[in-house]
Formats: structure tokens, sequence, C-alpha cells
């Protein structure tokens, strides 16, 4: 039986004015259930409650390495499989995360955060839509907070090995940059440990337990002639994906940074597709998930050099006491990261034709069909 979350009233996160998305579903203490404008939160919980319900979920979840996804899975049913194994991963980072003494565990928990998210994107309309809406803003709020402060990790880690390079000069230069970028990491990672203690993030992980263990918890009816399973559903997904990152093809000769962070994304989903219905592709899945990484990888450099360049340009502008000479070795850091990009997209070639070629479809064709 369906269960209709479309009354659930509106929860509202603790960032106030500068989150758009909503958040958790149903009003549970100590949350306050507010209506469909903006509104506010009581303080955060204790950091030990946090943890504690977050570390308890993945544990009652079940830490897999496989969801096991079958070509005779109900399509929601394949799709609640793939949330409750990239929720458990996600949940079982929020100690180390709120912790913050490995920068790797903030950086898997967003990798888990992600993929959660990708779970509604493929799988999403085998649920009812207003739980899907719901749950995609809250994977967005929570994507948003790890993005800020992984993204500032990334670039720092860029800059460190430029500035280790570096003359005496530089040196000296970009450790002011540095040390801008780690302050703001400070109050990024800040605000991230206090939605992660939040009320808000207790009703996330609750919210969140109970549609991944709950076998047909909003799944939207189909009638007898629909695709209903995997073997049904999977072919025309996948394809969609692939076409979404194939009609790139016309646009690369030349293509900006702009339209390559947009393939990015297209390649991104595309990837995150495959591996949700790897299990019954295989055994050609594999090897077809490898190319699409490798393209991702590819213009993950592409995308992570320019933003560095970017912003350590804009600390620059932003840094009223900083020398000229000091500004004029931060310009040559960043001009270098340009040409990095420059570099990058010169070699593209090769790593795209290992997707986007006819001999990729072939196999993807193949390996569906095996469905």
């Amino acid at each position: 039986m369906s269960t209709s979350y479309a009354q659930r009233p509106v929860l509202v996160p603790p960032q106030g004015d500068e989150v758009q998305p909503g958040p958790p579903t149903a009003p549970r203490q100590p949350l306050r259930a507010v209506g469909p404008g903006r509104g506010s939160m009581p303080g955060p919980a204790s950091t030990v409650d946090a943890v504690l319900a977050a570390r308890s979920a993945a544990e009652r979840l079940g830490l897999v390495r496989s969801a096991e996804v079958a070509a005779d899975d109900a399509w929601a049913e394949a799709g609640r499989k793939i949330l409750r194994i990239h929720l458990s991963r996600m949940l079982a980072r929020v100690p180390g995360t709120v912790a913050g003494d490995d920068p790797e565990e903030l950086h898997a928990m967003r990798v888990a955060s992600r993929r959660l998210r990708a779970a509604w994107r493929v799988f999403g309309d085998g649920f009812e839509r207003p739980l899907v809406c719901e749950h995609v803003r809250q994977a967005r709020v929570l994507g948003g907070a790890l993005g800020a402060v992984r993204d500032l990790d990334v670039q720092s880690g860029i800059l460190v090995e430029s500035r280790d390079r570096g003359s005496k000069r530089e040196r000296a230069a970009l450790g002011k940059v540095l040390d801008a970028w780690t302050a703001e990491r400070a109050v990024r990672q800040g605000e991230l440990v206090d939605l992660l203690q939040s009320p808000w993030f207790i009703g996330f992980v609750a919210d969140h337990e109970a549609l991944a263990m709950t076998p047909g918890a909003g799944s939207r009816p189909t009638r007898h002639h629909e695709p209903a399973t995997v073997r049904m559903r999977a072919p025309s997904v996948a394809w969609e994906s692939y076409q979404a990152t194939w009609a790139f093809d016309a646009a690369l000769p030349g293509a900006d940074v702009a339209i390559l962070h947009e393939l990015r994304i297209a390649t991104k989903w595309l990837r995150y597709t495959l591996e949700s219905i790897r299990e019954p592709m295989e055994p050609a899945a594999t090897e077809l998930i490898r190319r699409v990484v490798a393209l991702q990888d590819h213009l993950g450099d592409i995308h992570d050099n320019h933003a560095t360049a970017v912003r350590a340009r804009e600390t620059s502008v932003a840094s009223p006491d900083l020398r000229s000479s000091e500004r004029a070795a931060i310009e040559r850091f960043a001009a270098s990261k340009d040409v990095r990009v420059e570099r990058l997209r010169g070699r593209l070639g090769p790593t795209w034709r290992s997707v986007g070629e006819a001999e990729y479809r072939r196999r993807l064709g193949r390996s569906l069909a095996r469905l």
C-alpha cells in the first residue's frame, strides 16, 4: 500500500535565509513544524545525540558492499536498496566528519550523499512525487554544506602543492592565501557541524531510515501494464543518462570550462545511473563504468584547477593588505592553473572518445539486453 506524504508540514533547516530548499518530513520532537513559508528552528541538539543517532541508524541499515539489485526487482524496491546502501555509508561517516580530524571522512560522506541524491534521480519515478521532491531538497541542503568544506580542501591541496615548489617569496604570498582559505574552511566546518548536530539532521536520519527500511513506503502505485521492474525500466533510464552525456559531442571542439563543467555533471549522473544497475548488467558493466569514471576524473581535474584559480584571484582582490609583489605571486599561481586547465582540455579527446564512440554504445546496448 502506498503512503501519502503530500500533506506533511515543511520543516526549515537551521541556516535560515541562506538555504532555500525545505528539509525533513513528518514533525517529530524536538522539531517544530511551520507552514510553507520560512520559519525558525530550536537550538542545536547535543553533538553526542546527533552522532549516536547517525551511528545507530547506520548499524541498523547495515554496511554492505553490494545492494544486490536484481533484474526482476520492482523499480521502487530496487531504488530502496540503493537508497539504503548509500544512506548507511553516509551516516557511518558522520562521527568522523563531526570530529573533523580526517578530511577523508568528510570526503566519503559527501560522495555517499551525492549517490543518495542520484538514487532519487534514477529511481524517483517509482515513488510519489511530493516525497521525491522533499527528499531531494533535503539532500541538496546537506550536500551544499558538505561541498562548501570539501571544495576548500581540494583547492587548498592544489595551493599547497604549488606553494611548496615555489620560491621563498612565493611561499610567503601563497601562505597568506592559504591562511585565508583555512579560516574560511573553519567557518564552513562549523556550519556543517551545527547542521549535523541539529534537530533537523536527527529528523533527517529518522525519516530516511524509515523510508529505506520499510518496503512499499512512498511507492507510486502502478497499473498491471506499466513497466515497473528493473528489467523494463533500466534500459530507458540508462540510455537517457547516456544521451545527456553524448549530446555534448558536437560542442566539445573548443568547449570552454563552463560547457565542460556541464559535461562533468552529465557524466557524473551517467556513472551513478550505471552503478545503480551494475549487478544485472554484468559482466560488461564494470568496464562501461570504468570509462565513465576516467572521463569524470579528467573533467574534475579541469574544474578543480579552474575553480582554484578563480578563488585565488578573488582572495587577492578581497585582501587589501597585500603588497604588489604578493599580488603578482598570487596571479602567477592562478595563471599556472589556467595553463594546467588548457593542457587538460587539449588531452580530453581520447578520454571522451572512449565513452562517446559507437563502440561504447554497442557495449552498453548489449549489456542492457542482458536484462
